[in-house]
């Protein structure tokens, strides 16, 4: 699915934000990366989409080099940042209309679809609200339904969660564990946080300053501290 070798990234000549990333991710295989601000998680997930440059290094999805993906074809990628790109003066409704409206033209499909995603993540409620007057927990709740709008076969998610309180994390971990569950995805979680990590379960990394390890790696550096 996801094949990571020897990738380097940098935005200056001084260092690499990213140090030979080796990573292998298989069908419907699921990861954390726990990683504070400055350990290049965003860096990471934005290169894996092709936002972001490579220095040195491959990306490969299916055995196609990043480079010669086409992301209509060849794979669909779910990419969940921490600030979502919305139609800020259109209503949450006609946001989610506007994912449909891309890929079908069949307005009955349209409506159940629409309305189907504004109940699912219990956006009904706000449906002909605009989007630039939406609080961070609803444009998050937004975003995760305009993915659930279209299959998905791998959902690379930024650390959306430290804004969150208790209790909304819990219902936005809830969400994108169906999300991932429903579409049998495979997943990157990115987040600072042991505790969102323990909540999904799934296998877990390090990024430490650019550099992805074990968690025993980081626990011997840890003993000789």
């Amino acid at each position: 699915m996801l094949k990571v070798e020897h990738l380097y990234v940098s935005f200056t000549k001084e260092f690499y934000t990213l140090n030979d990333i080796n990573l292998e991710l298989g069908d419907s295989s699921r990861l954390t990366i726990i990683g504070n601000k400055e350990s290049g998680r965003t860096a990471m997930l934005r290169t894996l989409v092709g936002l972001e440059p490579v220095a040195k290094g491959e990306i490969r999805y299916k055995d196609i080099p990043l480079e010669k993906v086409d992301f209509e074809r060849d794979i669909s990628l779910g990419y969940l940042p921490a600030i979502g790109a919305f139609l800020d003066n259109k209503t949450v409704k006609q946001n989610l209309e506007y994912v449909i409206d891309i890929r079908s033209k069949d307005d009955s499909f349209k409506n159940v679809k629409v309305n189907n995603a504004l109940v699912e993540y219990g956006l009904d409620y706000i449906k002909n609200k605009k989007v630039k007057e939406l609080n961070y927990l609803d444009k998050l709740k937004l975003s995760i339904a305009r993915l659930s709008l279209r299959n998905v076969e791998i959902f690379l998610i930024d650390d959306v969660f430290d804004r969150l309180s208790s209790i909304e994390k819990d219902k936005i971990i809830k969400n994108i564990k169906s999300f991932i569950r429903t579409n049998n995805a495979s997943a990157i979680v990115m987040t600072d946080s042991e505790d969102v990590a323990k909540k999904f379960g799934y296998p877990v990394k390090y990024l430490v300053y650019g550099t992805l390890q074990d968690q025993a790696e980081v626990e011997d550096v840890d003993n000789k501290k």
